[in-house]
Parts: structure tokens; C-alpha cells; sequence
């Protein structure tokens, strides 16, 4: 007889699947959005030459990228094999490991940085996250997580999700404990707890800016696996994206609000 799959375990499952099944088209995409939070983090961080850097849930090695850039040593983990192959197939000078963040395959002690970006939420324990975060930092070391502010607040993630409730309901997805979380409070208490001191929290101003619509469907379409979609009702889901993002174009471009939340702390 088969086990039956913990939460934490079903949520690691998910999100294995969908990351990886966005690896090669994910920096045209959400590498678009999500690389707008990589200086203010790298900065709350004061990531420089000297530091040896860890980017826990590195996926196709974005922030590994432009920490490598300021001079420091990278390493790179993910539990995704295909996001791991696509950070070693753009960035072959880089160290990347596939790794779940739950279990951190280094010694204690031996970095200066830790950084995760928009990590935390889709984790089943990220109290643990956190713990593996601290036993790998060296004292006095720095650790940074960017997770997204208030749903509501979610402008470009907000037009897709609009379209497919509209065309095709809701759906219930196995999720992490911080998804949808954006309590200042809770993000203090748990750097706090896994014993970080010097806890911030503030938000950060980041949008999805490109030129077409056509890659930020593309990322939407490999995320929610719009392919099993009946045809009729992806075209409406499609057309109703279009639509509606022309209120984001500002002259070539669209400019989609996705504000984040930036929470750091130091050993």
C-alpha cells in the first residue's frame, strides 16, 4: 500500500511539476517580473567581491547571475533537475545543485549570504527553510527572501487569474503555508524564530514590463498548463488577457504591477 503524501509533500510535488515545466521558457516570462526584485536584494544583502552566496531556489539562475556579477562566489540550488540544467546551460561558468531548500547540502557555518527570490511561499516548511538558512551562515552573515505582497496588490498576476476564473473557475492548488500571506508580523517572527536578529520587512515597487503580451501569456500558458484547456474556453482565457492589458500599455510597453514583500535578517 501506498503512503499518503504529507501537505508539505504534495506541495513539493506541485511545485516541482509546474516549475519545471516552465524551465525553458521562464526568463523571457516570469524572469521578466521577477528579476526586478534581484538589486533591491542583492543590496539589503550588501552582496559584494568578498562574499560567497548561496541562491536557494535558484531556478534559471538569475540572481546567482547578477551576484557572480558584483564578484562574489555563487552557488546555485533547486529542486527542479530541468531548472537546474537551464541555470547550467545559460550561466556554464556557475556552480548550480539540485537541492531542495528543506536540506541544504553544505557544512555549518560557511557562507555569507543566503537569498531567496519568491521562494518562501511555495515551500511546505519554510520555518525549516529558514533553520538551514541560519546552520549554513557564518556569524554576522545575511539572509533575504522576497515573497509577494497582498494578493490584492498582484495587478499583473491579477489579470490572469481574473481571466480564468471568468472562462474557467477556480481552482484549489496545494500550497504553502505563507501563499497569500503578507503580514509584516508573521515574516518578523519567522526570521526571528530560526533565530536571525536585525529583522526587516518592507515592500518593494516591482511590475512585469515587456514589450508584447505575447511572452507573459507564453509563462501563464506552461504554468497553468493551458494546453489540457478545452480550445474554446483558452482562446476566451487568451482574448480576455489581451483585452484587458492594453490598460498596462504605457507607449511600447506594458507595465503590470506585482508589488513584493523583501524580508532579511542577520546571524
Amino acid at each position: 500500500m501506498s503512503r499518503e503524501l504529507s501537505h508539505a509533500e504534495k506541495v513539493a510535488e506541485f511545485e516541482n511539476e509546474t516549475w519545471s515545466r516552465c524551465s525553458t521558457i521562464y526568463v523571457d516570462g516570469f524572469g521578466a517580473l521577477v528579476g526586478e526584485a534581484i538589486p533591491y536584494l542583492l543590496d539589503e544583502l550588501k552582496v559584494s567581491s568578498s562574499d560567497s552566496v548561496l541562491d536557494i531556489g535558484t531556478g534559471p539562475g538569475l540572481l546567482a547571475a547578477r551576484a557572480a556579477k558584483l564578484g562574489a562566489s555563487v552557488t546555485g540550488i533547486d529542486f527542479s533537475e530541468t531548472m537546474i540544467a537551464e541555470a547550467q546551460r545559460l550561466y556554464p561558468e556557475l556552480e548550480f545543485k539540485v537541492s531542495a531548500a528543506e536540506s541544504l547540502p553544505l557544512a555549518d557555518s560557511c557562507l555569507d549570504c543566503a537569498a531567496g527570490n519568491f521562494v518562501l511561499h511555495h515551500v511546505g516548511q519554510p520555518d525549516v527553510v529558514l533553520s538551514e538558512a541560519f546552520r549554513v551562515l557564518r556569524k554576522g552573515g545575511r539572509v533575504g527572501f522576497t515573497i509577494w505582497a497582498a494578493p490584492e496588490k498582484l495587478e499583473a498576476f491579477g489579470l490572469f487569474f481574473a481571466a480564468i476564473e471568468e472562462h474557467a473557475g477556480s481552482a484549489e492548488l496545494p500550497h504553502g503555508p505563507l501563499f497569500g500571506v503578507s503580514d509584516f508580523d508573521v515574516f518578523h517572527g519567522l526570521v526571528q524564530d530560526a533565530g536571525f536578529g536585525e529583522s526587516s520587512v518592507r515592500e518593494i515597487p516591482i511590475s512585469w514590463k515587456t514589450e508584447s503580451i505575447d511572452s507573459y501569456l507564453e509563462a501563464f500558458r506552461a504554468w497553468a498548463n493551458l494546453d489540457t484547456f478545452p480550445e474554446d474556453i483558452r482562446q476566451k482565457i487568451e482574448a480576455s488577457v489581451r483585452e484587458k492589458a492594453e490598460s498596462y500599455r504605457q507607449g511600447d510597453m506594458y507595465v503590470m504591477p506585482n508589488p513584493a514583500i523583501l524580508i532579511s535578517g542577520v546571524k
